[in-house]
């Protein structure tokens, strides 16, 4: 995972000032601090927005959501009449807030002044139901975005902190290593994208025709065999599929002969998406487009890039289904846990019936054909010549003593016949 920090304000733009220093610079302090709290513990950091420029609101926020992040930390810091003092955090108000709340707990651990974490929507009738804040509204649902507001400048006791190089530390160390429990925790339960399917074809096929009998179920098998190209689950690809259209009935705007499995491109009546010219080249579309959202990694050799939106997916931004909320469909609340439990419902409607293959012993014991002198051991131990059981031991040379004993007995038992 990404994260692009940005130093906040910059160029002609200083934002706000106490005791004679500008925001802009107290900004820079604290946002190469944090890039380098964060790459000791191994995070991927896009420093390219720590800088002393001015950037318009739309350049600031198409760099952001073009620069492969998942996450953005825009650095502040805050300024009112000087009695105001404390750490906040904001965040989108389409989010929980959780990522703010972890930062907030890593730093009321250092004694700083902690005042809130919170979100606001924008007060402007056309930007109802949207962020107050742009860097946060025009980067959603692209990049997670929050303004960290470490401390009020203008206010004595904070400035004393604020510029100390000890206590800057302590509360980049804290904000770091919130971010990297949120990474951490926000993996945690989740799906992967990648990895290997857990139905069978044939559960998934009679799924298909339960509720549509129409629709070839051959589409099963090229998707299990084109996502296995990809290192995609088929299963979860496939029901991703009869998701969005609705079980390959195709009632909304896409149509079946666009080939177009999963809505690529698809905004409404007007604009019905992206068409194939074969059901193949549709099902390798749909894969690719999931392999743009779980890795960075390039197309395997030698295939074709069918899907055309391939480049506008922020590569690796989500790695697994319920990161996809937001992402493949908007505003995609739950998006991605509909699809995980579609596929619980159909392993549980549909059993895998695969025979079970025949229980083979630990140590199997194999018929071994039967030894040339079996026979004549056996035989002589009935006569009384042998006096214990050789039969493990009759490929070994016998001693002497032995051979002496052997012919001795015989000589004995020819003896008894006269």
């Amino acid at each position: 995972m990404r994260i692009i920090i940005d130093s906040g304000h910059g160029g002609k733009d200083p934002g706000a000032s106490g005791f004679g220093m500008k925001e802009k610079d107290l900004n820079l302090i604290f946002a190469n601090l944090l890039a380098t709290e964060l790459e000791k513990l191994n995070i991927d950091v896009d420093r390219s927005l720590i800088n002393d420029n001015y950037y318009s609101a739309k350049e600031l926020t198409d760099l952001i959501k073009s620069s492969g992040s998942s996450i953005c930390i825009s650095c502040h810091n805050n300024a009112f009449d000087g009695t105001a003092r404390g750490f906040e955090v904001i965040h989108s108000i389409h989010t929980n807030g959780t990522l703010a709340k972890l930062i907030i707990e890593e730093v009321k651990k250092t004694s700083f002044k902690v005042r809130r974490a919170f979100s606001r929507e924008s007060t402007l009738p056309s930007n109802a139901g949207e962020d107050y804040y742009y860097i946060i509204r025009l980067t959603y649902p692209d990049v997670e975005t929050i303004i960290v507001e470490f401390g009020f400048m203008d206010n004595a006791a904070d400035f004393k902190l604020l510029t100390d190089p000890a206590w800057q530390k302590k509360l980049t160390t804290a904000v770091a290593t919130g971010i990297s429990n949120y990474i951490t925790s926000n993996s945690i339960g989740k799906t992967s994208i990648l990895g290997d399917p857990v139905l069978t074809p044939d559960q998934l096929k009679s799924g298909l025709r339960a509720v549509n009998k129409s629709f070839d179920t051959g589409i099963v098998d090229l998707y299990y065999n084109i996502s296995k190209i990809y290192g995609v689950k088929a299963d979860l690809a496939f029901i991703q599929a009869i998701h969005e259209t609705n079980w390959l009935r195709f009632t909304g705007v896409v149509k079946p002969e666009q080939n177009n499995f999963s809505g690529l491109g698809a905004t409404g009546p007007n604009n019905p998406g992206l068409s194939f010219p074969t059901p193949e080249a549709g099902v390798e579309a749909h894969i690719q487009h999931l392999y743009a959202y779980a890795t960075t990694t390039p197309l395997p050799k030698g295939r074709i890039l069918y899907d055309t939106r391939f480049s506008l997916v922020r590569r690796g931004s989500a790695p697994n289904w319920e990161d996809l909320n937001g992402k493949w469909a908007v505003p995609g609340i739950g998006y991605g846990e509909k699809i995980i439990e579609m596929h619980k419902n159909i392993n549980e409607k549909y059993p895998n019936e695969t025979p079970s293959q025949p229980v083979t012993p630990e140590n199997p014991v194999e018929n071994q054909p039967t030894h040339w002198a079996k026979i004549c051991h056996d035989e002589l131990t009935a006569a009384g010549l042998l006096y214990s059981d050789h039969t493990s031991t009759l490929d070994e040379p016998a001693s002497k003593g032995i051979v002496f004993c052997l012919v001795n007995r015989i000589r004995k038992e020819l003896m008894k016949d006269e």
